[in-house]
């Protein structure tokens, strides 16, 4: 084995419309937090990419988690709780910050890491040979987490190696001339901030948390529902973005059209427009929304659609 090049998607989802990168090595100096194109998506010393996924619905479905690369599985971590951590709660998983993971040594000092995987579910044991593309696990919320994601990593002598990047890159800002990503895994995951990530159509105001679970995602209301509320989630929204809300009846009519900008950096952001239940309620029909988000100097919008049934 040699170094892994050619990497496959780790996670079994469509980039873009069933999970999104949402965090990305950290390459700042110091106390300097930057990711491989120079923004901001990544933390202080984050060590590897994070493919977050819709809500915690998905993570119940099951996600399936992924060998890049083939290797012999050098480490194996289960049978830590599923929980969402919260800052109070970070020492508690102290040194265990993966949580349920797996480790592969792909040789000459070569490893990869997939963390955060859902208790009882890995799929090898320490010392198995896998193949690129064989199963390891799924989706979870063990260790140091606080969204449903899997944190993959690339290390060569446990130094980060960025698979956007590769081993070496002549300029500051962008991928290296050898990413690690295979030409078509590069293709699908096009660095495109801000991301929306999940929306629905509400007969009330969700709280997030709830929305985050996968609730608040109705197929049908009933037709005497107090409100309706189109709501969205995302990550990474900069000042000045602009974010429109619309929705409309099933003869067309507008019942919301709201838009506003970001005040301040949001590296993740859930908001809502509602409309009152008209006299008489609600006309029956299918009733479609959308949440656009536009950033200046983008070549085109990010979307997100939704729809709902009132009967």
């Amino acid at each position: 084995m040699a170094r892994p090049t050619d990497l496959l998607l780790p996670i079994d989802c469509d980039p873009g419309r069933t999970c999104w990168v949402v965090r990305y090595v950290d390459h700042g100096l110091a106390k300097d937090v930057q990711d491989y194109a120079c923004g901001p998506m990544t933390g202080d010393g984050h060590k590897g990419t994070d493919f977050a996924v819709r809500d915690l619905a998905a993570v119940t479905a099951g996600v399936k988690v992924f060998a890049a690369a083939a290797g012999r599985v050098a480490a194996v971590r289960d049978g830590m709780e599923d929980k969402l951590i919260k800052a109070r709660d970070v020492a508690k998983v102290g040194g265990r910050e993966c949580g349920n993971g797996v480790r592969l040594d792909h040789g000459d000092g070569w490893t990869s890491l997939y963390c955060h995987l859902r208790r009882d579910s890995t799929a090898v044991l320490e010392g198995d040979e896998v193949e690129a593309g064989q199963l390891l696990g799924l989706v979870g919320l063990s260790g140091q987490t606080s969204f449903p994601h899997l944190h993959f990593d690339i290390r060569h002598n446990d130094q980060a190696i960025d698979p956007f990047v590769g081993v070496e890159r002549s300029a500051a800002c962008g991928p290296g001339e050898a990413p690690l990503w295979h030409r078509d895994v590069r293709k699908i995951l096009a660095y495109r901030p801000p991301l929306l990530t999940s929306s629905g159509i509400a007969a009330r105001v969700p709280n997030k948390e709830d929305a985050r679970k996968g609730w608040h995602r109705e197929s049908s209301v009933p037709v005497h529902s107090p409100s309706l509320t189109l709501w969205v989630d995302g990550y990474w929204f900069e000042p000045g973005d602009r974010v429109a809300f619309k929705l409309e009846g099933p003869d067309r009519r507008i019942v919301i059209d709201r838009a506003f900008e970001i005040g301040q950096r949001r590296q993740r952001w859930f908001s809502f427009a509602s409309a009152p239940r008209p006299f008489g309620g609600w006309q029956p029909g299918t009733y479609r929304g959308e949440v656009r988000v536009e950033r200046a100097g983008r070549i085109a919008d990010e979307v997100i659609g939704s729809e709902v049934h009132i009967n």
